[in-house]
């Protein structure tokens, strides 16, 4: 099984607790992949499923805070940081794919 890592890669650590404002953390998720067939939609539709899940992990965003349901502006930020290095990654992996790699 071929394990790429694709998600949510570089956060900053802000968005997980404000005791770690001012210091940057790193979180890598990786996604596995090897089980799909990049070259269908069903197959990307699971990899777009896949990242997401682990876009909210890493972000932290799949516990429920007591309290509120608004996220707050570190988590938005975090995900849209995380999406758009996923995206990325997943943009390289399916041109790979494309070219038979």
């Amino acid at each position: 099984m071929i394990t790429h890592s694709v998600a949510a890669l570089g956060l900053a650590g802000a968005a997980l607790s404000p005791a770690f404002a001012g210091n940057v953390q790193t979180t890598t998720i990786s996604v596995t992949t090897g089980d799909l067939d990049l070259g269908t939609v069903k197959g990307q539709k699971t990899l777009d499923a896949r990242v997401e899940k682990a876009v909210r992990s890493v972000c932290r965003t799949t516990s429920v805070t007591t309290g509120s349901r608004v996220m707050s502006q570190e988590a938005r930020a975090c995900l849209a940081k995380a999406r758009s290095d996923a995206r990325q990654q997943v943009a390289v992996l399916l041109s790979d794919e494309r070219r038979g790699g």
